[in-house]
């Protein structure tokens, strides 16, 4: 190994492969290469957070943001979620602001038991800057993880269709939301409500013994090399893979379901000029640009109730690059989508929809401008949920799904139910 110091490497990592610090590891976690002023922060195994007041003990996650830890903690509760946020992207006020009101407002509310609530949040500084950290409590999986671990998933069968048994179905959406109705009360939007932001508990985690969950170093620890054989004192001698707590979720009546990550939440008076909502989940006012609320959680929410009980997306929507074309074409086919499998676009947004007359001519019939093949029509709402639904579902309570669900997607926001009008609904409250 080369004894001479190397430079400090640049706040962006390199584009080109020649330019990269580390040789490609391969691994399926956070870039190497993202271990650079401004990013990750390099953690090992057994490092103390905030005066030693946390030690980390496994990996639980990583994402563009964030790498996630297991710790154990000298105070209670015993083990907690550790968020280490990159450098350069540390918790906005709004965020913080947000997480410190629905902390104290959290005890006697019995719906904030299905919001992740901050246990304790500080500053660490690094090698690559000031980190801001967050602490929860630590969760089993997200809704869009579990689905496969499931015993009646397994083993895993080409062309079986994964959906979740009806009976977590609803206590997933129920518990959802409730947790929005606790958000919307106090003024938040959350702004990216999506399968991976709902997440199950786990009990009785703070009564196993700490080598019970430590993380598994001999398949999860990946080495890092330089090109150059230097030590780089800006990211971590390995990387690890996750290993989530999934398998300590207990599948039984007594599941608790909590929405997470208010990263991208927001005070419904101070709305941003975009969201982090993924593009299938878009309410129209989100994809037209107008005045937005507690409203496009519902949209959201509306979509992901049809996606857990048949097993497949409501909208078939990517967004392929981030050009303007490539975001205006993404956009068309939402509306196209809407109106085909939901009912008939109002004047009202067609007016605002600026490439309308692109794809509808003046009696709404549909045009295909690229080339003289028929257009192609999507099937309806209702069709997709008789061929897609659990068998689970009869006929009889398909006939109180549908509508339901074309209540919650309106277009018009005004419209749509609130998170505590459907909670009265008696598919919800049975």
């Amino acid at each position: 190994m080369t004894t001479s110091l190397p430079s400090t490497p640049p706040a962006e990592p390199p584009a080109d492969p020649e330019s990269w610090r580390f040789e490609d590891t391969g691994a399926t976690c956070e870039w190497a290469e993202e271990y650079c002023p401004g990013g990750f922060h390099p953690v090992a195994l057994g490092d103390t957070f905030h005066n030693k007041k946390y030690r980390v003990i496994r990996k639980l996650g990583d994402g563009s943001y964030s790498t996630v830890w297991l710790a154990v903690s000298t105070g209670h509760p015993r083990y907690v979620a550790l968020k280490i946020m990159i450098a350069k992207a540390t918790s906005s006020q709004t965020e913080l602001s947000i997480l410190a009101k629905l902390s104290a407002v959290a005890q006697g509310e019995p719906d904030s038991q299905h919001i992740t609530v901050l246990l304790d949040e500080f500053q660490h500084r690094g090698p690559n800057g000031e980190h801001q950290c967050l602490v929860f409590e630590p969760m089993g999986a997200t809704a869009a993880s579990l689905l496969e671990e499931l015993p009646e998933n397994k083993p895993k069968m080409y062309g079986k269709r994964e959906r979740y048994p009806k009976w977590m179905v609803k206590k997933m959406l129920s518990h959802a939301l409730r947790g929005l109705a606790f958000l919307h009360r106090h003024g938040v939007v959350h702004g990216d409500v999506q399968p991976g932001n709902i997440l199950f508990t786990i009990k009785g985690l703070d009564a196993l013994r700490e080598d019970e969950l430590k993380q598994d170093e001999a398949v999860t620890a990946v080495r890092l090399k330089r090109v150059d054989a230097k030590l780089d004192r800006w990211a971590p001698a390995h990387l690890y893979l996750q290993q989530s707590l999934h398998d300590r979720v207990q599948f039984d009546t007594q599941l608790l379901i909590k929405l997470s990550d208010l990263g991208s939440a927001f005070w419904e008076t101070e709305p941003p000029k975009s969201t982090a909502t993924p593009v299938a989940l878009r309410a129209p006012e989100l994809v037209l640009r107008q005045n937005f609320g507690t409203s496009i959680d519902i949209w959201s929410f509306g979509c992901l109730m049809f996606e857990f009980l048949t097993g497949r997306t409501l909208f078939a929507l990517m967004m392929l690059g981030h050009n303007q074309q490539e975001q205006d074409d993404t956009d068309d086919d939402h509306f196209i989508q809407l109106n085909d499998v939901l009912r008939p676009l109002p004047e009202s947004m067609m007016e605002i929809w600026p490439r309308a007359s692109k794809w509808y001519g003046p009696g709404r019939q549909r045009l295909q401008p690229y080339c003289d093949d028929e257009p192609y029509i999507h099937e309806s709402i209702d069709k997709l949920f008789a061929e897609n639904k659990s068998p689970e579902i009869s006929k009889e309570e398909e006939q109180i799904l549908v509508p339901l669900m074309r209540h919650i997607l309106e277009f018009d926001p005004a419209k749509r139910p609130s998170a505590e009008q459907l909670l009265q609904h008696p598919w919800f409250s049975d």
